[in-house]
């Protein structure tokens, strides 16, 4: 197996396993579309991928030709799957760029199956073989370019402006940590993937296509930062679980503590008017384990004579306590 094979199979590889993980992510947690997205991204990056190793080996024109029609699709999708995750998981960039991106690269996907060979050459007049390290050889066009790629191409100085948008904002908020791996990894690969692939259409350099790379290292950045909030979601449940079994040590030697002295304890949630007693309290007063507490259910087995008086020192609190009150 060849370098070029193992280099650009790893590719997709990567980009299909980490689909996988957070497509699994996802169907646990339907809400995350945010997971959704970035699967949708990667398994398009890898399908770029796979299209790109199979036209370096590609031995006609009508072939390779074919295949860069067909990676429009997967190009199309990695794009407006990446604008809204932009749009969702860092709450940045304008909607109407996040839109016009979208509208354009959907036009650029229709001329694309309109025009032949495909969007990017009006004809590709031959194949020129070159020379990589060890003896490989990779299949590169030679064409007319297409006037109409320049839709494509705007497309994607538009992703880049919005890219620098939502960097600057999400800078601007505070979390320049996501900025710096999100926003700056994304502007530098597109800028990577823009600058390669006008080149090889409009004849520049004499090199096959290989944008699935730089798709991969915004992939990756993006994983990356998917990771680290399921890293820290992990970390909370645990803390939260620790803290909760020792609030039910707290609680157990409370009530000990309140049965050997043969008091009850309660805490009054005033602004949901609830009670939160414990289970002495509950037997002194005489009401069920599972019966439902509130100030007003108190009152009721409160002597008749003394529920005016309560209700007085309790708006007298209110009055004269100010700030929150605790029990």
């Amino acid at each position: 197996m060849s370098w070029i094979t193992m280099l650009w199979s790893m590719d997709a590889a990567l980009c299909f396993t980490l689909a996988g993980i957070y497509l699994l992510v996802w169907w646990k947690q339907r809400d995350g579309w945010v997971h959704l997205l970035f699967a949708c991204s990667a398994v398009a990056a890898g399908v770029i991928a796979g299209y790109e190793l199979a036209s370096m080996g590609a031995e006609t024109t009508a072939q390779y030709g074919l295949l860069v029609r067909w990676a429009h699709l997967p190009v199309w999708m990695v794009i407006v799957s990446i604008v809204w995750f932009v749009r969702l998981y860092l709450r940045a960039g304008r909607p109407w760029l996040a839109w016009s991106i979208c509208g354009l690269r959907t036009l650029a996907l229709v001329l694309n199956f309109l025009f032949t060979p495909n969007l990017n050459f009006r004809k590709i007049t031959s194949l020129r073989h070159l020379q990589w390290w060890g003896g490989e050889t990779v299949s590169a066009p030679v064409g007319v370019p297409n006037p109409w790629t320049l839709v494509g191409q705007l497309s994607l100085l538009l992703l880049l402006i919005f890219f620098v948008d939502a960097t600057i904002t999400v800078w601007r908020r505070g979390d320049r940590r996501r900025a710096l791996i999100v926003g700056g990894s994304a502007i530098f690969f597109i800028t990577l993937a823009f600058g390669q692939s006008a080149l090889v259409i409009w004849g520049v350099i004499e090199s096959p296509f290989f944008v699935s790379f730089p798709y991969l290292g915004i992939i990756a950045a993006m994983g990356y930062e998917l990771s680290y909030d399921l890293l820290r979601a992990v970390q909370l449940a645990q803390r939260f679980q620790a803290s909760e079994a020792a609030l039910r040590e707290s609680e157990a030697r409370i009530n000990l503590a309140a049965n050997a002295a043969n008091f009850g304890l309660w805490l009054w949630n005033i602004r949901d008017d609830k009670l939160s007693v414990t289970e002495k309290w509950r037997k002194l007063f005489g009401f069920t384990e599972s019966e439902p507490m509130s100030f007003a259910r108190l009152l009721q087995v409160v002597h008749p004579e003394d529920r005016e008086r309560i209700k007085q020192l309790v708006q007298q609190m209110f009055e004269h306590a100010g700030g929150e009150y605790e029990s």
